[in-house]
């Protein structure tokens, strides 16, 4: 009977893959989390800020700062458009505010107008009036893509339930 010490190094390999399938599914639900964190939850609150101030009026706002940043996008049309750093005053129910957020369909016209004037309509968001925005629109790759990570986001913390089970059965 002293042939059977294989039993025990059975035992042991067993031990050895429930806790690589747990280190897997803690793995896969860490990714998941930093995935739906970052780039989903930034993008959908872009989103709701722009669309909270898609029906309100716009009120006028004062340059302060107002600048293109060295990346440049493509839009959906071809046109190219330009990225902008933004600072605009505005005042609100006799509260001043600075607005920073140009939205997605901010143009080099728009921009041309507001450095020549001094001043750019904003569409306000009356509960956050420092989250209103200089254009609206959202285009619809801005929902297609966070869209996109979310599933996988999702896919992954499927993937962890899997082997969380894995590690339980094995």
């Amino acid at each position: 009977m002293a042939k059977l010490d294989w039993l025990e190094n059975n035992d042991y390999g067993e031990r050895q893959t429930r806790k690589e399938y747990l280190l897997a599914a803690l793995f896969l639900w860490g990714l998941a989390l930093v995935i739906l964190l970052v780039p989903v939850r930034s993008s959908a609150q872009n989103i709701y800020y722009i669309n909270a101030a898609e029906d309100t009026p716009s009120i006028t706002g004062h340059v302060v700062q107002l600048e293109p940043t060295m990346r440049r996008r493509k839009g959906l049309t071809g046109v190219k458009g330009g990225s902008y750093r933004a600072k605009i005053d505005i005042e609100y129910n006799g509260t001043p505010y600075y607005v920073t957020n140009v939205g997605f369909n901010f143009t080099r016209a728009m921009y041309e107008q507001a450095l020549d004037s001094g001043e750019v309509p904003v569409y306000l968001n009356p509960q956050r009036p420092e989250k209103s925005v200089l254009s609206k629109g959202v285009p619809f790759m801005q929902y297609f893509l966070p869209g996109v990570f979310a599933a996988l986001g999702i896919f992954l913390l499927g993937a962890g339930v899997y082997y969380l089970k894995r590690s339980r059965s094995s």
